[in-house]
């Protein structure tokens, strides 16, 4: 057996024992999806199809997709993304009650404007009081962010735009504090308020370049958050991907969201 980081799939010279329709599906039910479940809240189709090849298991793709859909229709397994999946039922609901009237005010201000917003304060039950005040970030087209955030000082709002270096360095959380962005060209959001996929690989690299919290308390603060309540896995490593980072700094080490990441694909 190959020792490799991520799941160890064995080296074997010829086709491995084909499967009979029944024997799949019960295995797939009774022994493979429980063990994934129970390693993690979160697995992926190349997951599944590793566990398979480790037991000596042949399978047709398109039939063990047809199973994994079936699963999903009888609450066997959760929808997680595109090739993911999940042992949680319920799916994470993002209040937009902190923003509500900040999205109102933009869209009244800029009709044609392309921008999204999140908040810190949206995420509040999962951080255990890790923040004692929430800070308001605004994505917007790069063309627009100076005028968006000349009105929101205007506004009244503690508004830094893009802060950098020495702003950065400076950066504190006050009353009404809020950070204007340049929205991503590769992952902008569809409308004005942002996803918890998003949110939560923005939140990285905020909470990394502004200080807003130690990377660890990160960490713990997303383990909680995804590990008790359903996100898309596969969207939220889609919009890491965009941004250039890893799953292994996303999720931190050890991951208790998902089993190890096979490097090669199945």
């Amino acid at each position: 057996m190959s020792k490799r980081k991520g799941l160890q799939i064995p080296h074997r010279e010829t086709r491995m024992p084909a499967t009979d329709k029944a024997s799949l599906r019960q295995l797939l039910r009774d022994e493979c999806l429980p063990a994934l479940a129970e390693t993690a809240p979160y697995f992926s189709l190349v997951h599944v199809r590793a566990w398979l090849r480790d037991h000596d298991v042949g399978f047709a793709p398109a039939l063990l997709r047809e199973y994994l859909s079936g699963f999903m229709g009888d609450g066997v397994i959760h929808n997680a993304g595109r090739g993911w999946y999940s042992r949680l039922a319920s799916p994470f609901t993002l209040s937009r009650e902190p923003l509500a009237g900040l999205a109102e005010d933009l869209s009244r201000a800029f009709p044609l404007v392309g921008f999204s917003c999140w908040s810190t304060a949206q995420i509040k039950e999962a951080m255990h009081h890790l923040l004692s005040q929430f800070v308001i970030f605004v994505d917007v087209e790069v063309d627009a962010m100076e005028t968006v955030w000349n009105h929101l000082r205007e506004a009244g709002w503690d508004a830094w735009l893009n802060p950098r270096g020495q702003d950065a360095a400076r950066f504190a959380v006050r009353e009404r504090t809020l950070v204007v962005r340049r929205e991503s060209r590769k992952s902008p959001s569809a409308e004005h308020f942002a996803p918890i996929e998003k949110l939560l690989v923005e939140l990285y690299f905020e909470a990394r370049d502004l200080q807003l919290m130690a990377m660890s308390d990160y960490h713990a603060m997303l383990a909680n958050l995804a590990g008790t309540k359903r996100i898309q896995m596969a969207t939220m490593l889609k919009y890491a991907g965009d941004r250039k980072l890893q799953p292994e700094a996303l999720l931190g080490d050890p991951n208790p969201l998902t089993p190890p990441f096979e490097k090669r694909r199945l």
